[in-house]
Formats: C-alpha cells, structure tokens, sequence
C-alpha cells in the first residue's frame, strides 16, 4: 500500500472537524534595542501572546520557532522550549524566509490535526539591527545568492529584486512612481501603528528625489532592519472552550505554498514566478471554498515594493500588469477598496518577517486594530514570500468557523 497523502479536501474536512484558528497575538517594542538576545524577544512576544489569549504557559503543549539571523543555534525550538521553560509533545523550527510566518500557522494547525499537540505557540523574535555585524549581513545577503554564479560578480538580494523590478516596468510600461507608491501608502498606516519604526511623513516627491540604490529601487523601496519579537497561538475552538478561555479562534480556512526557483540565475521570466504566486494562493482558496471576492482585506509580503506588485498580480487581486497604476491611484489604502498591510508592513513598521501581517490580520478581524480598522472584515489573505521571490505560503483567516 502506497503512503496516503492528505489532499486539499482532505484538509478542508480536518479544518472544519476541528476548527483550528488563532487565539492570541503579541508583539513587542521594535526598532534598535540593544542588549537584548533574540531569546528575549522570543520570550517577551510569547508571554504576550500567552496573556492575550488568557492562558497559563503550562497549557501550551507545542512549539515552532523560525530561524534566527544573528544566533545561529543548534535544534532552535528546543533550545528556546527549554530557555521559556515549557515541556512541548510537538516542537519543530521553520525556515523558508518571509514564507515562514505564514507557514507556521499551517504547520501548527496540521500537528493539532494530526493530535500531536493542542495548543502550539508560534514565536520568531530577533535583535537583528543591533546584533547583526557587517560581516554578518553579508554573509547572510550571500545566502540567497548564488555562490558560483551571482554572489562573485556582485549581485546581492537588492540587486536581485532591482532586476526584477526593472523587467517588470519593461513589461508593463511602467514608471517608478508605480513602486514608490507602495512606499507611501505602507507609510501612510505605520503612522497609525503604536510600535511602527517608521511614522516620519512620506510622500511620493519623497521617494523620486532619493538617490537609488539599485536602480529603480531607493532605500524607501526596500524593508527595514528592526529588533523585537512577535508570537501567536494557535488552538482548536473546542480546547479553547475547554480551558475557559472567553473568545472564539481566528479561524483557519486555507492555506498553501507554492514555488519558483531559488537562485535569480534559475528564473526564466516573471510568468514562472507569478505562477508560484498562483499556485500558493490556489490552494488555500480551494481549501477555504473561497475567491478573493471573499477577502475583506490583505496582507502581503513587502520586503520590497516590487514584491507587492507582483503577489497582487500573481494572487488574482489586479489583473497582471496592472498593479503598479492600481497602487498609485491610492487603492491599497486601509479607506480604500483593496486595503493591504494595515500595520505598514516590512516597508514602515517592523521587519520580522510576516509575523507582523499574520498579527495584523487577527487584530482587524477581532476588530482590534483602534485607528487602523477596516470596516466589519470577515476574511483576511496574509501571503508571505522568501528568497528573491522563490518561496511561497498563503494562509487564508476568518471570523467564521470553517463549513
């Protein structure tokens, strides 16, 4: 007998038998804050989150950690299941870049479908900008480069989404105006984040009068360095009822991933990676039983403004080639008809990540987001990317139990 593997309807009937959703968030401070390990912020954003959802930490009985960019340290979740103090049955680190928050939501909810914990807390805490040396970032930068054939002839990771952002304006007839507007609008809702970095006003004249970096990308088109630690749990309702706890899960309906390429040598055009887009966001609207006719309200992954674009394109959201005018004419604002990244993403507020847009997500759909609410969401998208647009992981969150 062949081994079994689940399918998507397979994975919407568990999601539905067990109701599975996210039950409490927490974040830290963010920004530059020295003296700090990464296990502090770890333990910092789980107590938050431990607190928020109204647990004990003796009721959390599973742990996934995401990599750290500064401690590089042996079997991670243990070591930090053992650092806060918890005994895990379930604990497993997850590594795909941007893509892991997002994933993380999927892995726990298939280790409490498979009853190998019940309540899984989810935690990525780091003191990048101020661990990280130079030596250290650039071997990072390395990393998602090709040893052999990119890395010596001086492509790095901005380089890398500068080519892409290039091809793209070629393709569409696009202008810079079209990626720096992503910038504006993501700044325009870090104003509004209580922890955000960047809440200094930002305006389009801004953007075109800074010098580039990698053509056609200024320091305004790229994320931004930051220390701090975010964390979020995820539980079945019924566990949820079980320990007293007053308020229902955000529940999970979808989830997905799809991928590319891993090196920019290894990418053919943008089509190959607008399909990885595709595929991931396919699978979790066919998990939920939902369109993007369905979705309130967007989170995307925005290490670069490029990114956005293309995941907008590549999710469905704007038809492709589109999304460059439909960022400029102000339409990813949270008043606007496709709000996105309300919290000001990777570009304005912090970067860890996607923890930040999984959180986010939560908030607006409790309706806990204070002057960042978007009117009476139900259904949330949060879509992470990792590597130089590679690696892919939809999730798709809702307000109402899965049917």
């Amino acid at each position: 007998m062949g081994t079994h593997i689940p399918s998507i309807v397979d994975t919407k009937e568990l999601l539905k038998k067990n109701q599975i959703g996210i039950i409490g968030v927490g974040e830290t401070e963010q920004g530059k804050i020295p003296g700090k390990s990464s296990f502090h912020f770890l333990s910092e954003a789980s107590k938050l989150a431990i607190e928020d959802a109204g647990l004990q930490k003796s009721d959390v009985d599973g742990v996934i950690t995401a990599f750290s960019l500064v401690e590089e340290t042996f079997m991670h979740c243990t070591t930090f299941a053992d650092y806060i103090g918890i005994n895990p049955k379930y604990f497993e680190s997850v590594a795909i870049g941007g893509a892991t928050a997002v994933w993380m939501t999927a892995a726990a909810a298939m280790a409490i479908n498979s009853g190998q914990a019940e309540v899984v807390l989810c935690v990525r805490g780091d003191n990048t900008l101020s661990g990280i040396s130079s030596t250290g970032m650039i071997a990072l930068i390395r990393e998602m480069c090709h040893g052999e054939f990119e890395f010596p002839f001086g492509l790095t990771t901005p380089g890398g989404y500068a080519l892409m952002a290039q091809r793209y304006l070629h393709e569409t007839k696009g202008k810079r105006e079209h990626l720096h507007s992503v910038a504006v609008t993501m700044r325009e809702h870090a104003k509004l984040k209580e922890n955000a970095m960047m809440k200094d006003d930002l305006t389009l004249d801004d953007v075109m009068g800074t010098r580039l970096l990698a053509s056609p990308l200024t320091k305004f088109d790229c994320s931004i360095v930051s220390d701090g630690g975010a964390a979020f749990i995820v539980t079945t309702n019924a566990k949820a009822k079980e320990l007293g706890l007053k308020r229902d899960p955000v529940y999970l309906h979808g989830m997905g991933q799809g991928f590319s390429h891993q090196y920019l040598t290894s990418c053919e055009d943008l089509d190959q990676i607008y399909g990885a887009v595709e595929k991931s966001g396919k699978k979790a609207f066919d998990t939920a039983g939902m369109t993007n006719d369905n979705v309130d309200i967007t989170f995307l992954y925005d290490c670069f403004t490029i990114t956005t674009l293309l995941e907008l394109e590549g999710l469905g959201i704007v038809p492709k080639g589109q999304a460059g005018a439909y960022a400029l004419e102000g339409r990813l604002h949270k008043d606007a008809d496709t709000p996105i990244n309300t919290h000001g993403g990777l570009l304005s507020q912090a970067h860890l990540g996607a923890m930040h847009h999984v959180i986010e997500a939560v908030l607006q759909l409790r309706g806990e987001a204070g002057p960042r609410q978007v009117k009476d969401p139900n259904v949330a998208l949060v879509h992470g990317n990792g590597g130089i647009v590679s690696a892919h992981s939809t999730i798709i969150l809702g307000n109402e139990p899965v049917s």
